[in-house]
């Protein structure tokens, strides 16, 4: 089988696509649902049925971040969804922030992406629902006074959320604007029916409360533990990172202290990280995970009068989750409101004379520092599958991601073994542009930075080409070198002469040349002047020792750290160049390997090739010299290429 994490058979029947929007999430997923959906998500995730990654991010500029948090179900849990949130968040400047994004949820049997649901209502909504689940199980079965540190959305779902798991007789809030919080007050009562008072500081909101729940955008503790009466249950939400905290030590200290996920708020709970930096706790302070004392691993509330505190960063799985409930249960949008744009589509729009230049000048960019992008992430599936997931940004342009479902399985069984999608955000507003198959983007691209590197790299008199493999990939690489190439042949290897005899008829047919069929490695390469490695192998099928002088190479087949395709002896002759050095040196299965074994050194990656482009950095050498390029592939190529297609509607 040629597929795998090179080999791209991909496409994805966008079509199909459930999207709701917030009106949609909010008519449709109520605290009914989504507190049951939430709580199972808590349990999965502190029972072993959850991998997910922490949450990475990427400044955008001052007060502007863009947070990726991906995650699978695993072991039969919610059905074996995965997906990711893509989230903006825009800082006015004012103690306010503007969230903006996607769930994007994929079928764990197929890959298919199936769902994608407003981040913002999704998040209001299972944010509340897990604080109304670990109040159910922390603060007393009595407690009937709800105190409020903040007046926002998230304090308005709140309330909305603890009225389904506490019979409230009083709720206390604070806000830092009296009349705004008065006001807010007067709402909540004639809404709920119930008591309510605005007060005006926080030592009074919380005097008498029984449950308190902070959801504000404090940078600093604005609750103290000298004014929590014992036996009070907190809910500490409205702090999501490192650098920002709510409550203060003494509270951190005194409390019987529960978390969403140990590992997320070791790495990222501001209230625990000041409390320990302060020498007040160490990382055993952290009593238990919520999902462990629902399972009945860990005990909760220990007596009547210990002070207990949740702490929810959020995690992706309740999200997930929630999106799961949508997409098996809600009533689908008959008219979404997200411009979607399916793979016929970018077939019939994105062409290699477009899509070449555009991949250029993002190489280019990438090497100017004119970028910013992550390593991708890989996230282990069920069944020996993986999610990809590759956050960046254009400055001068859109940021988003790629995610990317692999099921090499999927091949055989006449299904694309790659799906996904491109998800753009509008740099200005921070708002999701729309989506774009990410399977179809990913085929021509790859396939057109393969020609910008060949065009910069190859002999100018080049004019034979050798393809490993027989895939969708070769099929790209044929067509998109012969724009930069004029060929006179072309040859195939693969390992099913029966298959590559095919895919050599269909592209003799196209591309009206000549093309044979090798029944090795060594015969397709021996008098080629342009190798393109496109294959799933996981050891090297290609030897340096076959590859004639003067010939260029594009390894292309192998996007992570494992599998490869060229031996050592050909990365050591070769000049080495790479379409992003810092991920090629983490990433490049290759040049790994020979690292490895002590036969290159970091320095031996000469030039990224969008430094070539930009003349700062020498291609070619000689005409004997052999070059290769290590394609890994860069969001930045799939942002660039996929933005037009929405920008022209």
């Amino acid at each position: 089988m040629e597929q795998d994490l090179g080999e791209k058979n991909m496409g994805t029947a966008l079509s199909d696509l459930a999207i709701f929007d917030a009106a949609a999430v909010g008519a449709s997923l109520g605290y009914e649902a989504a507190i049951p959906a939430v709580r199972q998500a808590m349990i999965a995730l502190s029972t072993g049925r959850v991998r997910q990654q922490l949450r990475s991010f990427i400044s955008l500029g001052t007060g502007r971040t863009f947070a990726i948090m991906p995650a699978t179900f695993v072991g039969g849990a919610a059905p074996g969804y995965f997906g990711a949130k893509l989230v903006s968040v825009y800082n006015d400047g004012h103690g306010r922030k503007a969230h903006e994004g996607l769930v994007v949820l994929f079928d764990g049997a197929s890959g298919r992406p199936v769902c994608l649901a407003d981040a913002a209502e999704v998040t209001a909504i299972r944010t509340a629902a897990a604080s109304a689940v670990a109040t159910e199980v922390l603060a007393h079965p009595e407690a009937d006074t709800l105190a409020l540190v903040g007046i926002g959305r998230q304090a308005l779902a709140h309330v909305a959320a603890i009225l389904k798991v506490r019979r409230l007789r009083h709720i206390r809030l604070w806000g830092r604007d009296a009349a705004k919080a008065q006001a807010f007050a007067q709402d909540i009562q004639a809404a709920t029916g119930i008591d309510t008072r605005a007060y005006g500081s926080v030592m009074e909101t919380v005097a008498g409360a029984a449950i308190v729940c902070t959801v504000t955008a404090a940078a600093d503790p604005i609750l103290r533990g000298a004014w929590i009466a014992p036996g009070t249950h907190v809910n500490v939400v409205g702090s999501s990172g490192p650098g920002q905290a709510e409550i203060d030590t003494d509270l951190v200290a005194g409390s019987r202290f529960i978390v969403d996920h140990r590992e997320h708020v070791l790495a990222h709970g501001g209230e625990f990280l000041r409390a320990k930096a302060a020498g007040a706790i160490s990382d055993d302070h952290i009593a238990a995970e919520i999902g462990a004392v629902l399972a009945g691993d860990a005990p909760g509330r220990q007596s009547a009068s210990q002070i207990t505190v949740y702490k929810s960063l959020g995690h992706a799985v309740q999200d997930l989750a929630a999106a799961a409930w949508l997409y098996e249960n809600a009533p689908r949008p008959t008219a979404p409101t997200l411009p979607v744009v399916d793979g016929h589509a970018v077939a019939a729009r994105l062409d290699y004379d477009s899509c070449i230049p555009i991949v250029r000048q993002a190489m280019t960019a990438l090497s100017d520092g004119e970028t910013r992008q992550l390593p991708r992430g890989v996230l282990p599936l069920d069944g020996g599958h993986m999610f990809g997931v590759m956050p960046g940004g254009l400055n001068a342009g859109p940021f988003g991601a790629k995610l990317v479902a692999v099921f090499p399985d999927n091949f055989d069984k006449g299904l694309p073994s790659h799906q996904g999608v491109i998800v753009l955000f509008d740099r200005d507003s921070g708002r999701p542009l729309g989506v774009v198959d990410g399977g179809e983007v990913t085929a021509i691209r790859t396939a057109a930075a393969s020609a910008v590197a060949t065009d910069a790299l190859a002999r100018p008199d080049a004019k034979t080409l050798a393809l490993l493999g027989y895939g969708e990939q070769a099929l790209t690489h044929a067509r998109a070198i012969a724009k930069v190439r004029k060929l006179t042949r072309v040859t195939v290897w693969g390992r099913s002469a029966e298959r590559a005899a095919a895919f050599a008829k269909r592209l003799a047919d196209e591309l009206g040349l000549t093309v044979r069929v090798a029944t090795s490695v060594q015969e397709a390469v021996v008098d080629a002047d342009i190798v393109c490695t496109v294959t799933a192998a996981r050891e090297p099928i290609l030897n340096g020792a076959w590859v004639a002088p003067g010939t260029h190479v594009n390894v292309v087949g192998s996007s992570i750290a494992g599998p490869a395709e060229v031996d050592h002896d050909l990365v050591i002759r070769s000049r080495f160049i790479a379409d992003c050095r810092e991920h090629v040196l983490r990433q490049g299965a290759e040049f790994l390997r020979a690292k490895a074994a002590g036969l290159v050194e970091d320095s031996h990656v000469v030039a990224e090739i969008g430094e070539v482009l930009a003349g700062r950095a020498q291609g070619r050498q000689s005409a004997e010299q052999v070059t290769l390029y290590k394609s890994l592939g860069h969001v930045v190529q799939d942002l660039a290429s996929a933005w037009p297609l929405l920008v022209k509607g």
